[in-house]
């Protein structure tokens, strides 16, 4: 069997990082949460009948999971063939956009970590096309595939109300994903508030 083992951050994507940040230490024994971060990162359904030393020597590969995910603006990016670019600015949303992602992130009680996908699915487009709510199920399976380290610096950024016309851009700090964070429902009465007026959710 071919097992495919993340070495760094950038070997782990979308999907996968959000299946971590789901993941709270303090519920399983050190060796089920080992179990379950090999499940994750190497796309291993059940892992149960595995010899204990394979676990042991993939989980000795996840040391990278204590390091910053990288937060480098990447506005501009290829995958699979494809070019993308994100919007301009979360100012310039149009309502229909808008309720897309509150409405996944209510209806799917999403918190902010697990929400990456849904963001890109709105705010990351082909360059020179308008966002179109009919392909937001197939752009957020797509980008769910995306390295995490490809689109966490923008997301940051835009959450924290971001422009890329800004003349300086802002540094914000990273929400690390081992902190413990409560499920919440955002509300359409204060996405917008949240989202566009420096929105900082914290874990916990």
């Amino acid at each position: 069997m071919k097992i495919n083992v993340p070495m760094e951050w950038s070997d782990v994507t979308v999907n996968q990082y959000q299946a971590l940040a789901q993941l709270n230490p303090e519920e399983y024994s050190q060796f089920r949460y080992s179990c379950q971060l090999v499940q994750i990162l190497c796309d291993i359904e059940d892992v149960s009948k595995f010899p204990l030393e394979i676990i042991n020597e993939i989980v000795l590969n996840f040391g990278f999971l204590k390091d910053e995910i990288s937060q480098e603006k990447k506005v501009e990016l290829s995958f699979k063939g494809e070019d993308y670019v994100w919007a301009a600015s979360l100012n310039e949303l149009t309502v229909g956009e808008m309720l897309s992602i509150e409405q996944i992130i209510d209806l799917e009680e999403l918190t902010y970590n697990m929400s990456y996908d849904v963001v890109c699915a709105i705010l990351l487009r082909k360059d020179g096309e308008e966002f179109d709510a009919s392909n937001f199920k197939e752009n957020r399976e797509l980008f769910g595939e995306l390295p995490i380290t490809d689109v966490m610096g923008m997301i940051v950024f835009f959450l924290n109300g971001g422009k890329i016309s800004t003349q300086h851009i802002k540094t914000y700090s990273l929400i690390k994903m081992s902190m413990n964070t409560q499920r919440r429902r955002w509300k359409w009465s204060n996405v917008l508030e949240r989202i566009i007026t420096h929105l900082r959710i914290t874990n916990g």
